[in-house]
């Protein structure tokens, strides 16, 4: 089973494609090597990267190779009196002697990390971020521009890196460079082509120098160059009967010599054809290096289990399989979704998982311990923190309410309530744990940081008061986020509903705590808390739409309010939004820059800064589009599967994001259940990961870690429990 998944995800692997507008495409298959996107990090030195002062990006998108010295005698800095095109290049102050200083050295998820007052030698050259691989990179070629002595001797490397087990950054490969391969007003231009060890995941490109000579690099360029494959991706779990966005994107990584003409659908039961279709060119996006064409075949709507297929230069290709059905989401998604928090369960056994866990939760600030046990595991690690802890009892309880009939058939316990029932009782014990019953504020974390690797159950001796226990954060929050999971539990569990009514007296609440409120207690206090809620947002702006869902929740709670036609006309402003905001080949949702740019992947300038993939936002867009939908707006139901297809499939790299859920997984997650003999994927049931995210900082280029090693980075990889959350929310109400 191993064996076929890592065969089928080499086959299926490193595809990208995205892009901004339709229009930004060309529409001829021809494309000069001038529009391949130069990956340099900040490759002109301009933009002056040394302001930013967060983490580690001092350095303009370059670090230095050796100890940097407080006065300046062995350091990079990016300087003006140098250039050879625009005003500014990288000045490389090279000094051999000894120090005592601060060195910088890469290290995991593609991060920097310092270590400070090191003796030795100092700088020696300069290099770039570690820039991460997709599978399908067997090259790159680079160029740098020196200023420099006529007699200095300069070298360009490529530096090729791996991941074992828990190492993060092992050296395997060493390209090099020293003559220069032209010159011009004293200026000398190194280059090199660099061919990829097959078990690499990162390259770095190095300037060195062998004396204590400065010099400056200026006009550095990087492209990478993928081997050739074609990729066809699909939701592989399918598409509903009767919906009108059932599509797939063919991907190739070259240009055609002859591009694909058509497509059919082939039923797997009786291997025939049941449809054709034309495909549309979509073009070639420097940015990700990609070609694309859409297929559609929304018109078809026999129920079956299907591939695509098409003919290009007379050899076949073949998507994953896929079903076509009524009821599909709800059916094969809704379990799986609710029975990852079951395997995220702390503080008990989980069956073929671990021991019970952290039962000596917890020690407080002040040394005394306190009965913290339960709750669940947040993300990849072991911590628990009450930011999604709340919402997360209130998706699952959410979920339940409006899908009893359905969740009602899952009693794997046999106590006569339903399983997600049971999982959201799960969680408001831990949280009821971590209110004051007095002034209802709430315990926010509970943590031992990220070292622990290794079965949770060996974190701690699981003995209270032995010292070994993990630590409270003396950071309180107030308990409000608790309202709405409460409230719709308290229908279920009456005492929950007390401490819901409790917190709303004391903060007042948002609509979705209005709302379960009111859908529990039906008191008119709660019906007319929720008008007046409406009434404050609604926008004084006629073009402001920020509080869209909240509206759109109350109008569809009432659809005979008075208010209701004022909420429809924001509605239809957000439809709008939505068509421009999804106007793009995989009809997904993209941010706004701060330059009022669309992007598709959170923005970030420093490799340490903290970033995560786009599943939580694709996923309340989905939510916004259904929400439309009920509001009669038909096209918010196509905007929100296009979400979803995302997720399921199809999506640049050809991979579910959601374990179990498809035929083609991430070989390796970032989850320390990856610890636990049995499971060296650390895959979780329904987990949802944090999803494809950028590659490298100025490059809205797409990342998901495919690397089959361990310790997956966690910026795409790792599994968090607002994503699942999300998904519980959406099939609620799809």
């Amino acid at each position: 089973m191993n064996q076929l998944f890592s065969t089928r995800l080499i086959l299926l692997l490193s595809v990208i494609s995205l892009f901004t507008f339709i229009s930004f495409f060309p529409t001829t298959q021809a494309r000069a090597e001038s529009e391949k996107m130069n990956i340099a990090p900040n490759y002109s030195f301009e933009n002056d990267l040394t302001k930013i002062k967060t983490n580690l990006c001092n350095y303009g998108g370059w670090f230095p190779i050796g100890v940097v010295a407080e006065d300046g005698s062995s350091e990079i800095r990016i300087v003006e009196d140098i250039a050879r095109t625009g005003k500014k290049s990288l000045r490389v102050t090279t000094n051999s002697n000894v120090f005592k200083g601060t060195i910088y050295y890469s290290q995991y998820n593609a991060g920097e990390e310092v270590r400070n007052n090191i003796t030795n030698v100092g700088v020696s050259g300069a290099r770039t971020i570690a820039l991460r691989l997709d599978q399908d990179i067997f090259s790159c070629d680079a160029s740098v521009w020196i200023k420099k002595a006529p007699d200095q001797e300069i070298t360009l490397k490529a530096i090729w890196y791996t991941r074992r087990n828990r190492t993060p950054f092992i050296k395997i490969a060493e390209q090099a460079v020293s003559q220069p391969v032209e010159s011009e007003n004293g200026w000398y231009k190194y280059s090199l082509h660099a061919v990829r060890c097959h078990t690499a995941r990162q390259v770095q490109i190095a300037v060195t120098a062998r004396d204590s000579k400065p010099f400056y690099i200026d006009d550095a360029e990087i492209y990478f160059n993928r081997n050739p494959h074609i990729d066809i991706l699909v939701d592989q779990l399918g598409y509903e009967t009767q919906s009108n966005a059932k599509g797939f994107i063919l991907q190739s990584s070259t240009s055609l010599r002859q591009p694909p003409g058509s497509f059919s659908l082939i039923n797997l039961k009786n291997n025939t054809k049941a449809f054709t279709g034309k495909f549309k060119e979509l073009g070639y996006f420097p940015q990700w290096d990609l070609y694309h064409w859409q297929g559609d075949f929304s018109v078809f709507k026999t129920p079956g289990r299907y591939v695509v297929e098409t003919v290009i230069n007379r050899k076949a290709y073949y998507s994953p399989p896929f079903e076509i059905r009524n009821n599909l989401l709800v059916s094969k998604t809704s379990e799986i979704a609710y029975r990852f928090f079951y395997y995220q369960r702390c503080g008990m056994s989980i069956p073929s998982f671990h021991g019970a866990c952290h039962l000596d939760d917890a020690r407080m600030p002040d040394g005394s311990y306190k009965d913290l046990a339960g709750g669940w595991h947040d993300a990849g690690d072991y911590n628990k923190y009450n930011g999604y802890t709340p919402e997360s009892v209130y998706a699952l309880a959410f979920a339940y309410d409006n899908r009893r009939d359905f969740f009602d058939k899952f009693d794997q316990d046999a106590n006569g309530q339903a399983d997600i029932l049971d999982e959201a009782v799960w969680g408001a014990e831990f949280l009821e744990k971590c209110i004051n019953p007095e002034t209802l504020d709430m315990i926010a974390t509970i943590s031992s940081g990220y070292g622990y690797w290794g079965k949770p159950e060996k974190e701690t001796d699981n003995l209270p008061s032995t010292g070994d226990e993990r630590r409270v954060r003396d950071n309180r929050v107030n308990a409000s986020a608790c309202m709405p999971g409460f409230a719709l539990l308290g229908k279920y569990v009456p005492k929950y509903l007390v401490i819901a009514e409790r917190l709303f007296q004391k903060h007042g609440g948002n609509m979705p705590a209005i709302l379960a409120l009111y859908k529990a207690t039906q008191k008119q206090v709660y019906r007319d808390a929720a008008r007046k809620r409406t009434g404050t947002l609604l926008p004084k702006d006629k073009n402001n739409t920020s509080d869209f869902r909240e509206l759109a929740d109350y109008a569809i709670a009432f659809p005979k309010d008075k208010l209701v036609p004022k909420i429809k006309s924001i509605a239809k402003m957000r439809l709008e939004e939505l068509r421009i905001i999804c106007n793009n080949p995989f009809n997904i949702t993209r941010r706004r820059d701060n330059d009022g740019s669309l992007i598709f992947f959170l923005h970030y300038r420093d490799v340490n800064n903290w970033y995560v993939g786009e599943s939580r936002e694709l996923l309340d867009t989905a939510y916004e589009g259904i929400l439309l939908e009920k509001l009669g707006f038909t096209e918010g139901r196509i905007i929100a599967e296009n979400q979803v297809h995302w997720i399921l499939g199809r999506n640049p790299y050809g991979v579910s994001t959601m374990e179990g859920v498809g035929s083609v997984f991430a070989p390796q997650y970032h989850h320390r259940y990856n610890a636990i003999p049995g499971n060296p994927r650390g895959a979780v049931p329904g987990a949802i990961v944090n999803g494809i995210t950028r590659a490298w900082p100025g490059h809205d280029r797409p990342w998901l870690d495919m690397h089959p090693e361990p310790n997956a980075d966690y910026q795409a990889n790792e599994p968090w429990l607002p994503h699942n959350n999300r998904w519980l929310f959406l099939i609620a109400i799809w």
